[in-house]
């Protein structure tokens, strides 16, 4: 699809018997209800100026029609859908087709850039009956969608991984120069204002590891097993899923404790206090989670490595099977040829001749 115009003015809003509030919210509650698993929607007004809007721009993964609809047409309400395993829906009403809808995905944690280029799974158009809409979405858009995450996965907690060691050797590199010879600090505020800093640049890839860690650790545990290692070697890379296991669960935990505090909190400041209370709970579930966080740096590499392996096992396969035809004997004949009829069995030696003596 043709790039839209950025000066171009925006079209009007969908026709109001599609967008109105009561029929979008009907839509998107009938498919959350209808979606395999436990799925919720929510339903806002005021879109076009609400947070939620920005999150959509900045997370949608479609470079197609839905991408079309929300840069040209103003939109007054959108509803998200969340699934069992952390997806996340926008659902639009359809633009110069009165009665349909649009249904598209939300990009994960960590897949940005040409990840998200390169696995977008796009959205859908859907009719407005939800038995039929849900048919399409789990037909057209889920597989997509999980096979786009799968794909992307191994590369995104690899770039994580990255980001998070990058945080730990920034600190590294400042922290001794903020402290004397004792390790003191020569200044609290700022030894502590730079640890808020090391904190908030680790949680964000570490984010990317709560959403894709679990597939990946329940896939390199299934695989461990099946690759050719030194016995020293695969009981080293199970202690490390392991480690890496207990920090997922801590990091969840941590992250929906965060969750359940800042609702509570927000629900009891107005105005510039609110600003306030959200950054300091957001500064006490980062550190929180900085061990963590550590425990994450210390052992990803060995999703690495497993993924790395994982080739290697194949080929190996492979070969041993090349190996084992080229040493059989065995002839298979072809469709429609016949093997050539086996050769009469020679005759038995008859018995010994009885030695020769020579005459005088």
């Amino acid at each position: 699809m043709p790039a839209s115009d950025p000066n171009a003015p925006l079209h009007s809003a969908p026709p109001r018997d599609d967008q109105t509030p009561d029929r979008l919210r009907a839509f998107s509650d009938a498919l959350a209800h209808r979606l395999p698993g436990s799925w919720s929607a929510a339903t806002g007004d005021f879109f076009p100026n609400s947070p939620t809007h920005v999150h959509v721009m900045d997370r949608l993964w479609d470079n197609g029609h839905t991408e079309w609809a929300l840069q040209d047409f103003v939109h007054e309400q959108a509803a998200l859908l969340d699934g069992p395993d952390g997806e996340r829906f926008v659902v639009l009403a359809r633009p110069q087709h009165r009665g349909q809808f649009l249904v598209a995905a939300l990009a994960p944690p960590g897949i940005d850039g040409a990840l998200r280029t390169n696995h977008t799974p796009h959205g859908i158009a859907v009719p407005g009956d939800p038995l039929r809409a849900v048919a399409d979405v789990e037909r057209r858009l889920l597989p997509r969608y999980r096979n786009a995450v799968e794909a992307a996965r191994v590369p995104a907690l690899r770039e994580a991984h990255r980001l998070a060691r990058k945080a730990l050797q920034d600190w590294d590199a400042v922290s001794d120069s903020l402290c004397d010879e004792r390790g003191v600090p020569w200044d609290e505020d700022a030894y502590g204002s730079r640890q808020v800093q090391r904190d908030a640049e680790a949680w964000e890839p570490f984010e990317t590891f709560l959403f894709h860690g679990a597939a990946a650790i329940d896939h390199a545990t299934a695989a461990l097993p099946t690759l050719p290692l030194p016995a020293s070697t695969a009981e080293r890379w199970s202690y490390r899923l392991r480690e890496l296991a207990d920090a997922l669960d801590e990091g969840i935990r941590i992250h929906d404790d965060w969750e359940s505090r800042l609702t509570a909190v927000l629900d009891q400041q107005t105005g510039p206090d609110r600003w306030i209370a959200f950054n300091d709970t957001l500064h006490e579930r980062n550190a929180e989670g900085w061990y963590a966080m550590t425990v994450f740096i210390d052992h990803a590499s060995v999703l690495d490595a497993i993924a790395d392996a994982e080739p290697e096992r194949a080929e190996l396969a492979a070969a041993r099977v090349a190996a084992a035809r080229a040493r059989s004997t065995t002839t298979v004949p072809r469709p429609g040829h016949r093997l050539p009829p086996p050769e009469a069995p020679m005759p038995p030696p008859g018995p010994p001749s009885p030695p020769h003596n020579p005459g005088r």
